[in-house]
């Protein structure tokens, strides 16, 4: 977001087709300082985009030879791409553009290593092609109303359509309460759908038929042939990880990173390169908690400038608002972390390398599973928290070695992702992590080196120790390099040490020489004002929104509940959240402007 808008097929059985796709455009365009591209319009096809102005600035779409371009996102591995085309190619845009005219079954789609989503209008076969990257992370929504195939990267475009009539998923509302996040490629909308990864999805005006194709799947990855070396398995991770940061850290581009006090990214502040001038690095959390300590460790040993964005109960709520529009719902309140620090983030720099899914991908963190599932739903489901019945096509992930597959398809795309696609309304997210060769050569290892983050942490140990060695991390509060045993001894020690804390807390005993080491702390924070007042009015109000799919009995037994000193936060922000993009939707309230 904000990204791509356009409808295709009876364009002009439309009233003012140019209308209706401005209103799409200005549905994704959030601030004054965005670039609305040309609204290009013909007989068949409209499409435009809006952006940030950060990448990709030439105006789109991009035309020759009768093939229309629009492209949300961008390409890390361009001098590769650019060493393909046949013809010189400047822009990520140029260069899909060369590569579909070279091959239009559209096959040189999987060596793109990038965040993306693009349309491709080739006027000389009358067809339209949409299309996600490796890892579906560049949201693109489509639907068919009436006549016409809809695109758009954010969900709430598709209210601008005179015919359009939004209708709320049941099967959203039950996997969104359930398990806080909904599932696959369903959105709340019914009949419309989240494009899936590496998808191409190709609408036929001649025909009038729609195709949809993968070009890529993880089972492409093949396994590493020959002995493992786990030394030169720890030389080739780290070469391949410090060469997927370089190459997302632009000579000339205001990068920088978000750093907490895990492990991932600190690893992308050791490996970033030295541009001559410092790194700017920001942290948020509560004051005094191990996240901000430990962060500044680690930026005073890179010699990077720190800035720090205290949270607490007066600030963390009404920010997050917004929030609920920008990402069409789906992410709850609760996790929306760091949008209180988005006005910072933006003066520190321009583009964030996102320590995102570090932990899954390099440390196996949710192989941790495959020891407590055995091949059904049921187990998956319980290690997911939710319902057996909300795992769908669970045939597909059954097997040991796609587990993780699952939880990158779902979790990690549909609810990990969201926490960091409200930042892409004012900066851009690079993710070093989902770098198709860094993907490719651990993904290729056997799951072993990957449990409790083995690998990973001989290669941060051996690469970066000055970050490691001495730095404690947020999660244990011991170095990396402590034994397993007395790591996880110290872990259970301090889990014990704060519910103690917390309960005393709770019943008004307060223990002023305690330092806070969670980042936040939302089941104190929900109690008190002003969230406590507004989270009160929402629910209670007699003509909320929610009470059409929800028991209002429930949702007042879980809010009193939790007042009265269960920690039921999760629960509550998620009625909470439902509520406002049901106000938002429906009523068109709690809708930020432009101007804000």
């Amino acid at each position: 977001m904000p990204g791509l808008v356009g409808f295709a097929g009876k364009v002009l059985d439309i009233a003012e087709p140019k209308r209706v796709l401005q209103q799409m455009q200005d549905m994704i365009t959030h601030e004054h300082s965005y670039v609305k591209d040309e609204l290009f319009a013909d007989a068949s096809v409209c499409s435009t985009r809006s952006h940030i102005n950060l990448i990709q600035r030439e105006r789109q779409p991009y035309y020759k030879d009768g093939i229309y371009v629009w492209l949300d996102g961008e390409f890390c591995n361009r001098r590769e791409l650019q060493a393909a085309c046949e013809t010189p190619a400047k822009s990520d845009t140029e260069i899909l553009h060369v590569l579909f005219r070279q091959s239009r079954d559209l096959s040189f789609l999987a060596d793109i290593d990038g965040y993306f989503c693009a349309a491709i209008y080739d006027t000389s076969t009358s067809k339209v092609h949409l299309i996600t990257d490796r890892y579906g992370l560049r949201r693109l929504y489509w639907t068919v109303c009436g006549s016409l195939l809809v695109w758009s990267s954010e969900l709430k475009a598709m209210l601008a359509l005179p015919d359009f009539r939004p209708r709320i998923d049941p099967q959203a509302v039950t996997e969104f309460l359930n398990v806080g996040y909904l599932l696959e490629n369903r959105t709340w909308f019914q009949g419309v759908e989240l494009l899936p990864s590496a998808t191409v999805l190709t609408w036929d005006a001649d025909k009038g038929t729609i195709d949809r194709h993968r070009y890529w799947w993880w089972d492409q990855i093949k396994p590493f042939a020959g002995k493992i070396d786990e030394e030169q398995v720890v030389e080739e991770l780290a070469r391949l990880f410090i060469d997927a940061v370089e190459r997302r850290s632009g000579q000339g581009e205001r990068v920088g990173l978000t750093l907490s006090g895990g492990l991932d990214s600190r690893a992308i502040l050791a490996a970033m390169p030295d541009r001559g001038y410092p790194v700017q690095v920001v942290t948020y959390g509560q004051s005094g908690c191990d996240d901000i300590r430990i962060a500044a460790m680690a930026a005073q040993v890179k010699g990077a400038v720190h800035r720090v964005v205290e949270l607490g109960p007066d600030n963390w709520l009404m920010p997050r608002i917004k929030g609920v529009w920008w990402t069409d719902g789906e992410l709850d309140l609760m996790h929306m972390h760091g949008i209180e620090a988005r006005e910072v983030i933006k003066d520190a720099f321009d583009i964030n390398l996102n320590g995102f899914a570090g932990d899954l991908i390099l440390g196996g963190s949710y192989l941790q599973a495959k020891t407590k599932a055995r091949d059904n739903s049921q187990s998956i489901a319980a290690f997911m928290g939710c319902d057996p019945s909300l795992i769908e096509r669970f045939d597909e992930y059954s097997s040991l070695r796609t587990l993780d597959f699952y939880f990158l398809q779902n979790r990690v795309r549909r609810f990990t992702y969201c926490g960091t696609r409200h930042f892409l309304t004012s900066i851009e997210q690079r993710k070093p992590f989902y770098d198709n060769r860094l993907i490719n050569f651990v993904y290729s290892l056997p799951d072993e080196l990957r449990a409790h983050g083995r690998i990973y942490r001989l290669m941060l140990l051996s690469t970066f120790p000055d970050y490691y060695r001495h730095i404690p991390w947020q999660k244990t509060g011991a170095c990396i390099g402590t034994p397993r045993l007395v790591a996880k001894v110290l872990s259970g020690f301090r889990r014990v040490r704060d519910m103690a804390v917390r309960g005393a807390g709770h019943i008004g005993i307060r223990r002023h020489a305690h330092r806070p080491r969670a980042m936040v702390d939302y089941a104190i924070w929900i109690r008190a004002e002003p969230a406590r007042s507004f989270i009160d009015k929402i629910l209670k109000n007699p003509d909320a929104l929610y009470r059409e799919y929800v028991q209002p009995q429930s949702v007042r037994d879980t809010w009193q509940r939790h007042l009265n000193g269960e920690d039921l936060a999760s629960m509550v922000c998620r009625y909470l959240t439902f509520e406002i993009w049901l106000q938002q939707v429906f009523g068109g309230r709690y809708r930020p402007s432009a101007d804000a």
